[in-house]
């Protein structure tokens, strides 16, 4: 299984490439990618709501709001709708964007990917982070809720500041993209994976 994944989100369908055999999450194409699949997937197919709002696919307007509030205290993951709407105001989605989503194992890229993913144990979690740290002179950054954990805490987030996150996972991205008990991701923006680790 890999463990190292390359995202890239394209304006243009690519050439040559599987298209997502139906529509699914995000953190489900990540474990196709996992599986060894290069494919790729329209907005559209996305069809988690909290992945939709992070990745910019759903506006971020009041309406949308008060239904993905509402879903997640329907699924457990926020005690209320106020808590639900604490935790959604303090997301960083991406803006809105018609956009194709690619996923595939990071050596099998066939465009470079904007973002790297890690799936690592805490230790080589440790070494990466203190290799791009004594690289950069910076530390990384990220939030971590345990909710929208590949969509928000490992896409968005790094591709808003351009550096890295680390995420324990969230139930769904956990089961769909094959997280260990001792696992955790780390996702990197592609040229700060390029110009450290990745050199």
């Amino acid at each position: 299984m890999a463990e190292k994944i390359g995202i890239a989100l394209l304006d243009q369908i690519p050439r040559g490439i599987e298209r997502v055999a139906s529509p699914g999450r995000h953190c489900t194409f990540i474990g196709n990618a996992r599986e060894g699949k290069i494919l790729w997937a329209r907005r559209e197919e996305i069809t988690c709501p909290l992945a939709r709002f992070n990745l910019g696919i759903d506006p971020q307007d009041a309406p949308t709001v008060k239904r993905l509030a509402a879903t997640l205290v329907g699924w457990g993951d926020a005690r209320d709708l106020e808590s639900a709407q604490r935790f959604i105001a303090g997301l960083s989605p991406l803006p809105v964007s018609k956009r194709i989503f690619l996923y595939a194992p990071l050596d099998e890229m066939p465009v470079f990917p904007d973002l790297v993913l890690l799936i690592l144990q805490p230790e080589e979690a440790f070494r990466c982070i203190l290799s791009i740290t004594a690289s950069t002179g910076e530390r990384s950054g990220g939030l971590v809720g345990g909710v929208g954990a590949l969509c928000g805490e490992c896409t968005a987030v790094p591709l808003h500041t351009g550096r890295v996150a680390i995420s324990v996972g969230c139930n769904g991205s956990r089961r769909e993209a094959f997280l260990a008990s001792d696992e955790l991701f780390l996702a990197i923006p592609y040229p700060l994976y390029q110009s450290t680790i990745g050199a």
